[in-house]
Formats: C-alpha cells, structure tokens, sequence
C-alpha cells in the first residue's frame, strides 16, 4: 500500500513516515476503542458458556454533556484528551487541511467510534464501552490541542538554522505534493 501511495503520489520519504506513523496510531486506536472489547462478544457466539461482565445495552448511550461528571470520570476524560493529540498533531503533517478540516475530521473519527460502539453493543446485547457524548467533546478537545502542538512545532522549525519559513514550508509542500 506504501510504495502504491509512493509511487501515485510521488511522496517524499519524509511523507511516507508520517503517513505509516499516523496509519499504525489510527488502527492502535480503533484496536483499544473497538475491536479489543467487542471482539469479546463476537466469541461469546462460539462460546456460548463464556461469562462476560460488560454492560447490558440498555445502558450504553449517554447523551447528556458534562451534567454527569463526577471525579471518577477526571481520569477517562483526560484520556480521551490525550487519545486524540497525536491525531490532531498528525494529520496536519500528512494532509493540506488547515485548523477546521483537522477538527472536524477528528470529531467525524470520534462520532464513528462512538456510533460503532453502540451499534456492536446493542447488537450484542452487552458492551463493555457506552457511546458517550463527553467521550465526543473529550476528544475534540484533544485534536485542538494537537493541532496547537503541530503549530508550535512548525513555527519553532521554521526557526531553526537551515529551515527557514520558506524553507520549511517548501519541504513541507513538497512531502504533501502540493
């Protein structure tokens, strides 16, 4: 798939990096928000004596922002801030989308999971995640501050001795083909 994308696009190197870099976080992130839980209740129908201690789906939507947080919730929020960063920070560098693009696209992933997540459960009948709009705005928080990173990050670069703004900005141009 890399040398196809290589090969049609004519990459650079350094785009194929980020590229592969951000392609291996997007199925890390997917494998521990999906697939590493429901994957569960897809064998309890070839083990039906399997016990599995998830959720029955009739709680697994929360649809109320932020009313219901309690201290417990602190840590699962932050990590659903910290999820998000390297999406946030990553796709800039392998896409032409600006601040917007970037933030809609990562609500658009999060709003996936989450529908993905009450779609598997219900269809299951159990679940061991909750489709929850907090996880949504969690998220969204987490590429904004991406996306700030990928911009400090850019300008401390452009900065540096031998990647002056044009310079910079010529490498990054040419790495994302435009």
């Amino acid at each position: 798939m890399l040398a196809m994308l290589r090969m049609r696009k004519r990459q650079g190197l350094v785009y194929m990096l980020f590229f592969t870099i951000f392609f291996v976080y997007v199925v890390v992130v997917l494998d521990r928000t999906l697939f590493q839980f429901q994957s569960l209740i897809v064998l309890e129908h070839f083990a039906p004596h399997l016990m599995l201690n998830g959720q029955g789906d009739g709680d697994t939507v929360d649809l109320i922002p932020l009313v219901k947080l309690t201290g417990e919730d602190l840590e699962t929020s932050l990590l659903n801030v910290l999820l998000m960063v390297p999406f946030g920070f990553g796709l800039p560098f392998i896409t032409n989308l600006r601040f917007v693009g970037t933030v809609t696209a990562g609500v658009l992933f999060s709003v996936v999971i989450e529908v993905l997540q009450l779609v598997t459960g219900l269809v299951g009948g159990v679940t061991f995640r909750i489709a929850d709009v907090n996880d949504v705005i969690f998220n969204a928080t987490g590429v904004v501050l991406g996306y700030w990173l990928f911009e400090g990050f850019v300008r401390v670069c452009r900065g540096m001795p031998g990647l002056s703004g044009r310079t910079w900005a010529r490498e990054r141009d040419r790495t994302r083909g435009a």
